[in-house]
């Protein structure tokens, strides 16, 4: 990780002051109904198709309102003026925002705004099995994170059965971003024999329904067995 910043404090975030700016080519890349999470990510310059040696990340939590393109060339986000803040909330019907903050998102000439309790953003260096800066393995919960935001998402990338099994069939390229994510389905079983307990992978299914059979056809010879999913990266 080349920087790292998290604003959240009353102090980080002054009338009409620049928070962030970059002249890079932001998309905007996931949105995560958990914590409403909504994140953009820029990895090249406007009018090049190269991608940079790092990636640079924004990401809005928790966001309350938003006006926001699907790309800029070239971003600056700052906070609203008071009275750009009290227009932004009058158009917002019915809502308050309390403490959140309103920051002004300006590309080009174009001005939008993300109504949040807090913003920030990370440049480094984006391993092609990793999703995103912002959500990486965590010894609290030790499960390969599949999307760019953990919690509830598009699954915009999920990726069918049939791209599973040609995956395993016929192997992945070399040195292509995983940005397709897909479920297996992981029967394990724990037999007995002469007081000795041993645990055994049984079998991996591509859907759930045939773990579930092999299950119901297994469970009578084992002491105990059970499926549990585990998220690929393809």
């Amino acid at each position: 990780m080349t920087s790292s910043v998290w604003l959240h404090r009353d102090e980080d975030f002054h009338p009409g002051a620049e928070l962030f700016r970059s002249e890079r080519l932001f998309a905007l890349w996931s949105y995560s109904a958990t914590h409403g999470q909504l994140l953009l990510r820029a990895d090249r310059m406007p009018g090049d198709d190269r991608r940079l040696p790092t990636t640079v990340e924004v990401l809005f939590k928790p966001v309350e309102a938003v006006r926001m393109q699907g790309g800029y060339r070239g971003l600056v986000i700052r906070c609203a003026t008071d009275d750009e803040a009290a227009g932004i909330e009058g158009d917002i019907a019915g809502h308050r925002p309390g403490s959140a903050r309103v920051l002004m998102l300006e590309s080009e000439g174009v001005t939008g705004y993300a109504v949040t309790l807090a913003v920030g953003w990370r440049e480094g260096l984006l391993s092609r099995l990793q999703p995103s800066l912002f959500n990486t393995f965590s010894p609290y919960d030790p499960v390969w994170p599949t999307k760019p935001l953990a919690g509830v998402g598009a699954e915009l990338d999920t990726a069918s059965p049939q791209e599973v099994a040609e995956a395993f069939l016929a192997g992945m390229p070399n040195g292509i971003r995983r940005e397709r994510r897909a479920t297996v389905y992981v029967l394990t079983a724990v037999t007995e024999q002469d007081g000795r307990r041993s645990r055994h992978n049984v079998g991996v299914f591509l859907t759930e329904s045939d773990a579930e059979e092999a299950l119901r056809l297994v469970e009578p010879h084992v002491r105990s067995c059970w499926v549990e999913p585990l998220p690929t990266v393809l």
